[in-house]
């Protein structure tokens, strides 16, 4: 018995000095968690294996660490949260070529759905959730049309992607956004929060392209997205010119949960990886949105060995909307995914306005400008559903040094189709042309497309007032009757002959013309803004990418 009872009160003092130590080793974890984790910096990273008999499996990395050293395997990437530091956010994502292209691309949307899911439930809690309950009919019409139109083509593409380049990459499309949803739902689960979208959310998501137009066809929403294209060529003594873009965004202020992204696939023009070669072009940077898997404002930087591209778009200005969509969801692939497959495939402007002219419709109507600056080719696109048309801009360009749209179509035949009002836009116009007569270098180029007056901006130079600059800094929210619609965004590149030189974004309201900075609690406190900084002042930021 006694020692059966020793036995007994030595393993309790065994058990006290264990659980003590239990207790420390906890006290010390919570004690590193709260001041220890000093390389904790706001990047996470993850990345997904993959093969025939296990199929995915997502290692998250966490944050603080060296991304050059995180592996790539079937695909890598890392999410950096800045909304709240500069407006932005931004993902970055790389796959490797050694695996299909379906893993590639399935891969590189469990990545994005799994790093970004809380965003992608915040933009569709602040976008598309207060539409629909506003409008549940005209929602369902739509969602009904994109599922059929889905349903369609997604099985077209199985069946022609083998022997058709266009098909295979429409096929990755959609591959892609299955992985997107499965990522965000495995995200959702691991989180242990109670939130769902269903696999239409995902697609309003992902057609971003052509949801502007969509919501127009269906009378769900007001105006569309739509943006101010200005190129602008800077002579240099003994050197070629630098070409400057500057790309401003208008929209619902509901919009400015941003991310800037960076897609590096390893795709193939066919599904045979083992005789196909890879598509010309591999690396896609956009101005994006949670969810969507192309820009909306539709600005793009395309790489592809010794090529660069740079494609703009904008809306068409149009009073004639109801007269020329053409919603026939079995005759054509959606705006969204043939803009993607157009950046992967293309080798030129020419290439480019090929792929996006093939299998046209929906009720998109945008105009484009794209630009190769190791040539300084310029070509004009127009497209309406079921008409796309091209005309090459290189020579206009070189003679006046500058080319600006703002969805004022150049043809006749599309500007008897939208019938736009000649008189407003015309007046747009004319400003605009007299601003840029006085832009004669790049810090008074980005001056102007920041907004900026005489008094406000560093350049001395800077000839124009403030009324000039009215299409360019439009801001809903100073109207008598306030609006919360208005430029949200500044994007401005500058090319020169070896391509890409600087790339620099600013997110919001424009601030300058000492205008006082958009904020939502004096505004529009009661406007769903979840994930939104309450107060949009913020300098331009420069991304410096990891991988090559």
């Amino acid at each position: 018995m006694l020692k059966v009872v020793g036995a007994s009160w030595l393993q309790t003092r065994i058990s006290t000095y264990i659980l003590l130590a239990v207790a420390l080793l906890g006290i010390g974890a919570i004690i590193l968690g709260e001041f220890g984790h000093v390389e904790q910096d706001g990047t996470y990273s993850a990345t997904v294996l993959w093969n025939r008999k296990g199929g995915y499996r997502i290692d998250f990395w966490g944050q603080g660490n060296d991304l050059t050293a995180v592996p790539l395997h079937a695909a890598r990437a890392y999410y950096k949260t800045g909304i709240f530091e500069h407006g932005w956010s931004y993902i970055e994502i790389e796959t490797s070529s050694k695996y299909p292209d379906t893993v590639q691309a399935y891969a590189a949307g469990l990545l994005e759905g799994s790093l970004t899911w809380q965003l992608i439930h915040h933009h569709w809690y602040n976008t598309i959730r207060p539409e629909c309950e506003a409008k549940p009919v005209e929602c369902q019409k739509l969602t009904r049309y994109l599922r059929d139109n889905t349903a369609i083509i997604r099985e077209r593409a199985e069946l022609m992607e083998s022997t058709d380049p266009f098909w295979h990459m429409v096929r990755l499309f959609y591959t892609q956004l299955d992985g997107m949803e499965a990522g965000w739902k495995f995200a959702v689960r691991r989180s242990r929060v109670s939130v769902s979208l269903e696999s239409e959310d995902f697609l309003w998501l992902a057609l971003g392209s052509d949801l502007s137009g969509l919501l127009q066809a269906f009378n769900i929403s007001g105006p569309p997205m739509s943006s101010s294209i200005f190129f602008k060529s800077f002579p240099r003594d003994h050197l070629e010119p630098l070409v400057a873009v500057g790309h401003n965004t208008a929209a619902s202020y509901t919009q400015m949960l941003r991310l800037l992204k960076k897609y590096t696939f390893g795709y193939h023009v066919l599904p045979a990886i083992k005789t196909a070669a890879l598509v010309p072009s591999r690396t896609i940077v956009m101005s994006s949105y949670p969810g969507s898997l192309s820009s909306r404002d539709e600005f793009y930087m395309v790489q592809g060995g010794n090529r660069e591209l740079v494609v703009t778009g904008t809306s068409m200005v149009s009073t004639n909307w109801s007269h020329w969509n053409f919603l026939h969801s079995k005759d054509h692939v959606m705006l969204t995914v043939r803009v993607m497959t157009a950046n992967r495939l293309a080798t030129s402007g020419q290439s480019w306005f090929n792929t996006l002219s093939h299998q046209n419709g929906g009720a998109s109507a945008l105009q484009w400008i794209i630009f190769e600056p190791r040539s300084t080719t310029m070509l004009l696109v127009e497209q309406l559903p079921t008409v796309t048309v091209a005309m090459n801009y290189t020579e206009e360009f070189k003679k006046t040094g500058f080319i600006f749209c703002v969805g004022v179509s150049k043809f006749q035949n599309i500007n008897d189709t939208v019938q736009h009002a000649k008189k407003d836009v015309n007046d747009s116009m004319i400003r605009l042309a007299r601003i840029q007569g006085n832009i004669t270098t790049l810090e008074q180029f980005q001056n102007m497309m920041r907004g900026c007056s005489q008094e406000d901006c560093t350049a001395r130079e800077t000839n124009f007032n403030t009324d000039q600059l009215q299409a360019l800094t439009y801001r809903g929210d100073l109207e008598d009757v306030p609006l919360p619609y208005g430029v949200i965004d500044t994007k401005i590149l500058v090319t020169n002959i070896d391509g890409f030189e600087n790339f620099e974004a600013t997110s919001g309201p424009i601030t300058s013309q000492s205008r006082t900075p958009f904020k939502w609690s004096a505004t529009f406190p009661n406007i769903s803004h979840i994930g939104h900084p309450d107060t949009f002042e913020f300098e331009s930021v420069t991304p410096r990418w990891v991988w090559i």
